[in-house]
């Protein structure tokens, strides 16, 4: 299945809470994969702690071989906050050596999880996951979509710049 922009679905077992996408060069090779799953947590009593363990877990865990997992950072959006985990290449042994992990979750505490989002590119941009993650939404418990981004304050989730 292909979304517009040529970013292709790929459809998962029923029951599975997980969306992933890839975008693929014409000769077939990735540009990059996006990956956005959820995860439930009492996230009231320590949601700081639940959200940097989960970014830095989920990073170790899809790190290659050849490359460091960077230190977590604080992220916040108007709709939604959480931490970001960094893997840096030594070299570029496989084809998305670049890899960024968020997990977040909405301001809204009556909702017991949040989201993982795993970027892996072949450039360290690549403008197809800045898209995709500048339309995140979260529910609510009321069941309405908030933005984690919105029209009036820019997305807050560089793929590239720590800033």
């Amino acid at each position: 299945m292909t979304a517009p922009g040529g970013v292709e679905l790929t459809p998962v077992p029923a029951g599975e809470a997980v969306v992933r996408c890839c975008e693929r060069r014409e000769d077939g090779k990735p540009i990059g994969e996006l990956e956005v799953s959820m995860f439930k947590a009492a996230l009231i009593i320590d949601r700081d702690g639940i959200l940097e363990e989960k970014a830095r877990t989920v990073a170790e865990t899809c790190a290659p071989a050849d490359s460091d997992v960077g230190g977590t950072v604080a992220i916040s959006l108007p709709g939604a906050s959480g931490y970001r985990a960094d893997i840096e290449p030594r070299r570029n042994s496989t084809d998305l050596p670049y890899v960024h992990v968020f997990a977040m979750a909405p301001h809204d505490l009556g909702v017991d999880g949040g989201v993982v989002v795993v970027v892996r590119s072949a450039k360290p941009e690549w403008p197809a996951a800045e898209q995709m993650l500048g339309s995140l939404r979260f529910l609510t418990r009321h069941g309405t979509p908030q933005p984690a981004n919105d029209e009036e304050h820019p997305p807050l989730l560089p793929i590239i710049s720590k800033e």
